[in-house]
């Protein structure tokens, strides 16, 4: 049986037990708990995901011949650029899964506006330069637009670090960060 002592007013007026009051913050520490022995988890295995060249035999490449590639323009979106990461391949959209690279399409400032277009000629001309490899990215196929997550790979090295290197990209973080 519970004494009066045993009762206390809530914040909402009404009596609760001492009780279901430990009980609820037991439930509250143990969701904290909970939240960081996930966060702990993933800032372990996240880094180990497989980067760059040392991850390009994980999946069967496809080989793409030699193609003209050229910056999307109206409609027709079969073989073309839409900007520095993201391509149209044989009428597929094709997200570059290693690399982030400046809006051209609703660029944020003028500085943006002007890395994305040469992140975008430049990645035409690589691209264009010599066959390639799309190798899947490790763990999820697609993004939350529908494109392909795919790394493109020549020669054992991927073309998005090839952006990086000239400060064309930055590699893939999780999350776009901004350019401005």
């Amino acid at each position: 049986m519970i004494s009066s002592g045993d009762l206390e007013r809530s914040e909402t007026g009404s009596m609760t037990s001492k009780r279901s009051q430990k009980v609820a913050l037991s439930r509250c520490g143990l969701s904290i708990t909970m939240s960081v022995v996930a966060v702990a988890i993933a800032s372990v295995f996240i880094p180990m995901l497989p980067a760059g060249p040392a991850w390009a035999g994980t999946l069967a490449p496809t080989k793409i011949a030699r193609a003209n590639f050229r910056k999307c323009e109206g409609g027709s979106r079969t073989t073309c650029v839409v900007d520095g990461d993201t391509l149209w391949i044989g009428g597929e959209k094709i997200r570059v899964a290693d690399i982030d690279t400046p809006e051209v399409s609703e660029p944020k400032c003028a500085s943006e506006l002007a890395l994305g277009r040469r992140a975008t000629e430049r990645l035409i001309e690589l691209i264009n330069q010599a066959p390639f490899e799309l190798h899947a990215w490790p763990g999820r196929d697609v993004d939350r637009y529908g494109r392909k997550l795919r790394v493109l790979i020549r020669n054992g090295k991927s073309l998005g670090d090839i952006l990086v290197s000239e400060g064309l990209a930055r590699a893939w973080s999780g999350r776009r960060q901004p350019w401005c």
